[in-house]
């Protein structure tokens, strides 16, 4: 969640431990009780998205480092193939100036399909055994954990997308106790007072700029 939608939060929790400790003021099925019934509801909502969104950050960083790692072990692989290739006086394995993970996986597939007949001479110019399967296994590898990462940020994005909605349903669903709340503790500075802090969406901490030493004056500089 954002820092706002935090606060929005924390605002909510506040308002629920109110209802609890002040459940007088909140009789079943009065229009009271019904909108605190769907602010609770909401925040419900908005915990299991939270969650669900946290989750889902985890996995992208995840499949990030997964990602990383399966690129660099296939463009070792590529490189090795690649000046083997020159030794032998090939010339179709020149690596791509495009170091893409995408670039990476087009080509390690063209290498693949290219060795795939030379097979022999690779391996007698010291190729390892198994080097065209490692590279079809490389390519996998990126290949799934791009997918992983795009369906990690799309359900991360659906994840932030509902908070925001839940978070303007609260918005209006507290807009319309206020003025029923203000009725209720009319008569009752201390207790209003209580709700108007629980109620309150507190501000963020606020960004110091540091502060810029001034240029020294020609006199200073000599003295």
């Amino acid at each position: 969640m954002t820092d706002y939608s935090k606060r929005v939060f924390e605002m909510l929790v506040r308002v629920l431990v109110f209802r609890s400790a002040h459940p007088e003021l909140f009789a079943k099925d009065s229009q009271a009780d019904q909108l605190l019934q769907k602010v609770e509801a909401v925040y419900k909502s908005i915990s299991a998205q939270s969650t669900r969104q946290a989750s889902e950050k985890n996995e992208v960083r995840l499949s990030g480092s997964v990602r990383t790692t399966a690129r660099d072990n296939l463009r070792k692989d590529l490189e090795s193939l690649s000046r083997t290739a020159v030794s032998m006086g090939l010339k179709q394995f020149f690596m791509p100036r495009d170091r893409g993970d995408r670039a990476i996986a087009d080509v390690a597939r063209i290498f693949a399909a290219t060795a795939e007949p030379l097979k022999k001479e690779f391996i007698a110019n010291h190729m390892p055994e198994d080097f065209i399967d490692r590279l079809k296994a490389g390519i996998e590898s990126i290949e799934r954990s791009i997918e992983q990462q795009a369906a990690g940020k799309g359900a991360r994005k659906v994840a932030t997308t509902a908070i925001a909605n839940e978070q303007a349903k609260a918005t209006a669903l507290l807009a319309r106790l206020d003025p029923i709340m203000d009725n209720l503790l009319r008569d009752n500075p201390p207790v209003k007072a209580a709700w108007d802090a629980a109620r309150r969406v507190e501000k963020g901490a606020a960004v110091r700029k540091p502060t810029e030493t001034p240029p020294a004056t020609p006199a200073a500089t000599a003295a």
